[in-house]
């Protein structure tokens, strides 16, 4: 790659970063090209030549995103150096930063109204997120974290509610960030009595 691609490379970049800031904080329909432009520091013309209209660019940073997210759930995934729980934990305090989120209700909305996203995203849920999930399920059971009779329908319906909750409340993790994750880690390998073997909050 020579020095004039690295730099349109840099700008498109630096657009599809500003344009994810943009929509998921203020919605597709009250975000302009131009303030798309000023907050990436490119011109509009340049914009429209890299990605055309403003759904193609909402197209392409939705894709970048859920592929960037995609990818490092694959790095937690097949660390051979990680346990289950250990993954687990991972993915748990991974879900508090990025909240595969961007924001739910700004994706349902724009969903909505875009139907080659949502096409994109369907195909991205069943041909790279659950079976990457599956792998990560079949994992915990050969280690003995998870029990062998129980479906995979039963459990992504359990780590479904913990998303849930976490993407609903936005200050969910504001506060005691690494005890929080520490005790949800706990419920979901023990429920609510717990293992009382296991003491949280370790202090040094």
């Amino acid at each position: 790659m020579n020095g004039f691609e690295r730099r349109k490379e840099r700008k498109k970049q630096n657009i599809l970063n500003a344009s994810l800031q943009l929509f998921s904080q203020y919605g597709v329909q009250k975000v302009s090209i131009q303030e798309i432009a000023q907050k990436a520091q490119v011109s509009q013309v340049t914009i429209y030549n890299y990605f055309g209209g403003k759904d193609e660019l909402l197209f392409e940073t939705v894709k970048r995103f859920i592929y960037e997210r995609l990818e490092r759930f694959q790095g937690i995934v097949h660390d051979e150096e990680m346990d289950f729980k250990d993954k687990i934990t991972s993915v748990i305090k991974d879900k508090k930063e990025s909240l595969l989120h961007l924001d739910p209700g700004f994706l349902q909305t724009v969903m909505a109204d875009q139907p080659d996203l949502r096409n994109l995203i369907q195909s991205f849920t069943e041909q790279d997120a659950v079976p990457l999930l599956i792998e990560l399920v079949e994992q915990g059971k050969q280690q003995g974290y998870v029990h062998p009779d129980i479906s995979f329908r039963s459990i992504m319906f359990y780590i479904e509610m913990f998303y849930h909750a976490m993407s609903s409340k936005p200050n969910f993790f504001e506060d005691s960030i690494a005890e929080l994750s520490e005790e949800i880690t706990h419920m979901f390998f023990y429920g609510l009595m717990g293992n009382k073997e296991e003491r949280l909050h370790k202090k040094e």
